[in-house]
């Protein structure tokens, strides 16, 4: 067998095409880096708009099981069945947390943590705490309050 180099395209050897495409996979992990900032605050502001639409299609257990905490799901969830849960929740909390979503949904968050945890002023009558608490687990956005 005979010793032949690996001519390419334009002349370039193998180790020449092997920098250029490694040059062109470190710009694209830039470039990557940069974007990804920015689908944060898409995929938060994709959550708040799910959130919304679930609770305006009164899908309480679809939002349930979608938006709080797996964590402080199962803790609501301890006694109760989900649809018990998404009764209770209908009553007491459903109208009040779709206006709140609905008065953040054009608001720029305080991001803290690394901007995995991301938090709204929100102002609303006979509510407790003066701020709606995402945060984000595995690259997915969850309401904690």
């Amino acid at each position: 067998m005979r010793n032949r180099k690996i001519v390419f395209q334009n002349n370039r050897s193998l180790p020449s095409a092997h920098r250029w495409c490694l040059g062109v996979a470190i710009l694209c992990l830039l470039l990557t880096g940069r974007v990804g900032s920015a689908d944060e605050a898409q995929s938060l502001q994709a959550t708040i708009t799910e959130g919304i639409s679930l609770l305006e299609e009164k899908k309480y257990e679809a939002f349930l099981s979608r938006l709080p905490l797996p964590a402080e799901l199962e803790r609501m969830r301890k006694n109760r069945s989900m649809e018990e849960l998404a009764r209770t929740f209908a009553k007491q909390h459903a109208d009040r947390l779709l206006g709140m979503l609905q008065q953040i949904k054009e608001q720029k968050p305080q991001l803290s943590d690394e901007g995995r945890r991301a938090e709204y002023a929100v102002e609303w009558r006979n509510f407790s705490k003066s701020k709606l608490v995402f945060l984000k687990i595995e690259d997915r956005w969850y309401l904690h309050n």
